[in-house]
Protein backbone atom coordinates (compact mmCIF):
# COMPACT_ATOMS: atom_id res chain seq x y z
CA UNK A 1 0.00 0.00 0.00
CA UNK A 2 1.52 3.30 -0.90
CA UNK A 3 2.02 6.18 1.62
CA UNK A 4 -1.35 7.83 -0.11
CA UNK A 5 -3.13 4.75 -0.02
CA UNK A 6 -2.13 3.98 3.62
CA UNK A 7 -3.42 7.75 4.51
CA UNK A 8 -6.90 7.22 2.84
CA UNK A 9 -7.47 3.82 4.57
CA UNK A 10 -6.58 5.30 8.34
CA UNK A 11 -9.52 8.53 6.64
CA UNK A 12 -11.87 5.97 6.31
CA UNK A 13 -11.30 3.53 9.24
CA UNK A 14 -11.20 6.88 11.22
CA UNK A 15 -14.88 7.69 9.77
CA UNK A 16 -13.39 11.05 8.75
CA UNK A 17 -12.63 13.03 5.12
CA UNK A 18 -9.22 13.48 3.78
CA UNK A 19 -7.84 16.50 3.41
CA UNK A 20 -6.26 17.45 0.30
CA UNK A 21 -2.96 19.91 -0.97
CA UNK A 22 -0.68 21.09 2.00
CA UNK A 23 -2.67 19.95 4.62
CA UNK A 24 -2.67 16.38 3.88
CA UNK A 25 1.09 16.28 3.56
CA UNK A 26 1.16 17.83 6.98
CA UNK A 27 -1.14 14.99 8.56
CA UNK A 28 0.28 12.24 6.25
CA UNK A 29 3.61 14.04 8.12
CA UNK A 30 2.27 13.84 11.45
CA UNK A 31 0.94 9.97 11.05
CA UNK A 32 4.46 8.88 10.08
CA UNK A 33 5.58 10.47 13.26
CA UNK A 34 3.35 8.48 15.21
CA UNK A 35 4.64 5.22 13.33
CA UNK A 36 8.13 6.14 14.57
CA UNK A 37 7.60 7.08 18.27
CA UNK A 38 6.10 3.66 18.45
CA UNK A 39 9.65 2.06 16.97
CA UNK A 40 10.74 3.93 19.48
CA UNK A 41 8.91 2.74 22.21
CA UNK A 42 9.31 -0.72 21.24
CA UNK A 43 13.46 -0.42 21.28
CA UNK A 44 12.68 1.50 24.50
CA UNK A 45 11.15 -1.40 26.33
CA UNK A 46 13.30 -3.34 25.60
CA UNK A 47 16.45 -1.47 26.65
CA UNK A 48 15.35 -1.02 29.72
CA UNK A 49 13.92 -4.82 30.32
CA UNK A 50 17.68 -5.29 29.96
CA UNK A 51 18.20 -2.48 32.52
CA UNK A 52 16.11 -4.55 34.73
CA UNK A 53 18.15 -7.30 34.69
CA UNK A 54 21.33 -5.85 35.18
CA UNK A 55 19.92 -4.04 38.29
CA UNK A 56 18.33 -7.28 39.72
CA UNK A 57 21.44 -9.11 39.26
CA UNK A 58 23.09 -6.63 41.48
CA UNK A 59 20.33 -7.47 44.03
CA UNK A 60 18.68 -4.14 43.64
CA UNK A 61 14.78 -3.35 43.39
CA UNK A 62 13.72 -2.18 39.80
CA UNK A 63 9.95 -1.93 40.98
CA UNK A 64 9.63 1.71 40.68
CA UNK A 65 12.26 1.94 37.74
CA UNK A 66 10.65 3.13 34.28
CA UNK A 67 10.27 4.51 31.11
CA UNK A 68 10.63 9.10 31.47
CA UNK A 69 9.91 11.10 28.42
CA UNK A 70 10.44 15.00 28.76
CA UNK A 71 7.30 15.78 30.88
CA UNK A 72 4.82 18.99 28.89
CA UNK A 73 5.83 21.64 31.57
CA UNK A 74 9.46 21.95 30.64
CA UNK A 75 10.74 25.56 29.58
CA UNK A 76 10.94 24.32 25.57
CA UNK A 77 11.06 27.19 24.47
CA UNK A 78 13.20 28.97 26.23
CA UNK A 79 16.28 26.37 26.41
CA UNK A 80 19.50 26.59 24.42
CA UNK A 81 20.37 24.01 21.79
CA UNK A 82 22.80 23.26 23.79
CA UNK A 83 20.77 22.15 26.66
CA UNK A 84 17.89 20.55 24.35
CA UNK A 85 20.67 18.32 23.37
CA UNK A 86 21.54 17.41 27.00
CA UNK A 87 17.33 17.10 27.13
CA UNK A 88 17.65 14.10 24.57
CA UNK A 89 20.45 12.66 26.02
CA UNK A 90 18.80 12.41 29.36
CA UNK A 91 15.55 11.00 28.69
CA UNK A 92 16.69 8.34 25.49
CA UNK A 93 20.17 8.47 24.45
CA UNK A 94 22.60 7.65 27.65
CA UNK A 95 23.40 4.55 26.40
CA UNK A 96 24.49 6.12 23.16
CA UNK A 97 22.22 7.24 20.13
CA UNK A 98 18.95 5.03 19.49
CA UNK A 99 19.65 2.91 22.86
CA UNK A 100 16.39 4.00 24.61
CA UNK A 101 17.84 4.25 27.95
CA UNK A 102 18.09 7.58 29.49
CA UNK A 103 19.09 9.03 32.66
CA UNK A 104 15.46 9.58 33.97
CA UNK A 105 15.06 6.10 34.05
CA UNK A 106 16.68 6.31 36.85
CA UNK A 107 16.95 9.55 37.92
CA UNK A 108 13.32 10.41 37.19
CA UNK A 109 11.69 13.11 34.98
CA UNK A 110 12.65 16.23 36.59
CA UNK A 111 15.96 14.56 38.24
CA UNK A 112 14.44 14.25 41.27
CA UNK A 113 16.21 10.79 42.22
CA UNK A 114 15.00 7.13 42.86
CA UNK A 115 16.02 5.47 46.19
CA UNK A 116 14.21 2.39 45.32
CA UNK A 117 17.10 1.48 42.61
CA UNK A 118 19.32 3.92 44.61
CA UNK A 119 19.62 6.85 42.13
CA UNK A 120 20.16 10.29 43.80
CA UNK A 121 19.08 13.56 42.78
CA UNK A 122 20.91 14.66 39.18
CA UNK A 123 18.87 18.56 39.54
CA UNK A 124 21.34 21.45 39.37
CA UNK A 125 24.15 18.54 39.93
CA UNK A 126 27.47 19.97 40.79
CA UNK A 127 29.95 19.22 37.95
CA UNK A 128 32.43 17.50 40.49
CA UNK A 129 30.03 15.35 41.54
CA UNK A 130 28.56 14.53 38.13
CA UNK A 131 31.85 13.98 36.25
CA UNK A 132 32.52 11.23 39.64
CA UNK A 133 29.37 9.62 38.56
CA UNK A 134 29.93 9.31 34.75
CA UNK A 135 33.83 8.19 35.34
CA UNK A 136 32.56 4.37 36.99
CA UNK A 137 31.41 6.12 40.63
CA UNK A 138 28.29 4.18 40.62
CA UNK A 139 27.94 0.52 39.05
CA UNK A 140 25.13 0.88 36.98
CA UNK A 141 26.57 3.75 35.44
CA UNK A 142 28.91 1.82 33.46
CA UNK A 143 26.76 1.56 30.20
CA UNK A 144 26.48 5.40 29.70
CA UNK A 145 29.67 6.23 27.37
CA UNK A 146 29.16 10.03 26.90
CA UNK A 147 32.09 12.05 24.71
CA UNK A 148 33.26 15.08 26.40
CA UNK A 149 30.75 17.77 24.80
CA UNK A 150 27.78 15.12 25.12
CA UNK A 151 28.56 15.11 29.26
CA UNK A 152 28.33 19.30 29.07
CA UNK A 153 25.23 19.33 27.36
CA UNK A 154 23.89 16.75 30.10
CA UNK A 155 25.33 18.87 32.92
CA UNK A 156 23.77 22.42 31.07
CA UNK A 157 20.41 20.36 30.39
CA UNK A 158 20.38 19.41 34.52
CA UNK A 159 20.85 23.29 35.84
CA UNK A 160 17.48 23.98 34.11
CA UNK A 161 15.91 21.17 36.08
CA UNK A 162 17.55 22.87 39.01
CA UNK A 163 14.54 25.82 38.37
CA UNK A 164 11.58 22.65 37.15
CA UNK A 165 8.39 22.49 39.39
CA UNK A 166 5.73 20.05 39.25
CA UNK A 167 2.63 21.61 38.77
CA UNK A 168 -0.24 20.82 40.56
CA UNK A 169 -3.39 19.05 38.95
CA UNK A 170 -6.47 18.08 40.67
CA UNK A 171 -8.84 15.39 39.11
CA UNK A 172 -10.41 17.13 36.49
CA UNK A 173 -7.05 18.31 35.44
CA UNK A 174 -5.41 14.55 35.23
CA UNK A 175 -8.48 13.53 33.34
CA UNK A 176 -8.48 15.77 30.88
CA UNK A 177 -4.65 15.36 30.84
CA UNK A 178 -5.77 11.71 29.88
CA UNK A 179 -7.95 12.85 27.09
CA UNK A 180 -5.82 14.93 25.59
CA UNK A 181 -2.84 13.06 25.22
CA UNK A 182 -4.30 9.79 24.24
CA UNK A 183 -8.43 9.28 24.39
CA UNK A 184 -9.42 12.10 21.47
CA UNK A 185 -10.40 11.17 18.66
CA UNK A 186 -8.32 8.04 19.26
CA UNK A 187 -4.91 9.67 19.22
CA UNK A 188 -5.18 12.91 21.70
CA UNK A 189 -5.10 16.52 21.08
CA UNK A 190 -1.27 16.51 21.12
CA UNK A 191 -1.27 15.05 17.79
CA UNK A 192 -2.06 17.94 16.43
CA UNK A 193 -1.35 20.90 18.81
CA UNK A 194 1.34 19.19 20.85
CA UNK A 195 1.82 18.03 23.80
CA UNK A 196 2.57 20.99 25.58
CA UNK A 197 -0.50 22.44 23.71
CA UNK A 198 1.55 25.16 21.92
CA UNK A 199 0.56 24.10 18.29
CA UNK A 200 2.12 22.12 15.53
CA UNK A 201 -0.25 21.54 12.72
CA UNK A 202 -2.85 23.09 15.17
CA UNK A 203 -3.12 26.42 16.67
CA UNK A 204 -2.02 27.41 20.53
CA UNK A 205 -5.06 26.20 22.62
CA UNK A 206 -3.37 26.62 26.00
CA UNK A 207 -5.95 28.60 28.09
CA UNK A 208 -8.71 27.68 25.69
CA UNK A 209 -12.29 27.37 27.66
CA UNK A 210 -15.41 24.74 27.02
CA UNK A 211 -17.17 27.26 24.73
CA UNK A 212 -14.16 27.45 21.95
CA UNK A 213 -13.22 23.69 22.49
CA UNK A 214 -17.24 23.01 21.17
CA UNK A 215 -17.18 25.74 18.86
CA UNK A 216 -13.97 23.93 16.96
CA UNK A 217 -15.45 20.65 17.20
CA UNK A 218 -18.47 21.84 15.09
CA UNK A 219 -16.19 24.28 12.46
CA UNK A 220 -13.03 22.78 11.70
CA UNK A 221 -13.30 19.89 9.91
CA UNK A 222 -10.09 17.85 11.20
CA UNK A 223 -11.75 17.52 14.24
CA UNK A 224 -14.69 15.17 12.72
CA UNK A 225 -13.19 12.57 14.50
CA UNK A 226 -13.14 13.90 18.24
CA UNK A 227 -16.44 12.78 20.09
CA UNK A 228 -16.46 14.16 23.91
CA UNK A 229 -19.48 14.42 26.27
CA UNK A 230 -19.79 17.83 27.43
CA UNK A 231 -18.07 16.50 31.36
CA UNK A 232 -14.85 15.61 29.27
CA UNK A 233 -15.05 19.19 27.12
CA UNK A 234 -14.68 20.71 30.93
CA UNK A 235 -12.16 18.60 31.49
CA UNK A 236 -9.92 19.21 28.40
CA UNK A 237 -10.28 22.92 29.39
CA UNK A 238 -9.35 22.72 33.12
CA UNK A 239 -5.82 20.82 31.93
CA UNK A 240 -5.76 23.68 29.23
CA UNK A 241 -6.19 26.24 31.85
CA UNK A 242 -3.43 24.49 33.73
CA UNK A 243 -1.31 24.60 30.56
CA UNK A 244 -1.63 28.24 30.68
CA UNK A 245 -1.32 29.39 34.27
CA UNK A 246 1.68 27.33 34.71
CA UNK A 247 3.23 29.10 31.46
CA UNK A 248 2.45 32.58 33.32
CA UNK A 249 4.54 31.46 36.34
Amino acid sequence: MTGLGYFHYLSRLLKCRPVSGPRQHETRIRMQQHKNISRRTQRRKAAIASLFFGLSIIGGSNAALAEMDPPWFLPHDTMTEQEKRGMQIYYYDAGGVGSGIGCADCHGDIGQGNIDVGAPAASGAIRSTFDTMLSGGAELMNFIDLKPNEKDDVFEFLQVLRYVTRPNLGQAEMEGKKIYEELAGGVGCQACHGMDAMGVIGPDIRGKDPVAILEAMKTVPDMGIVELTELQVDQVAAYLRALHEHEEH
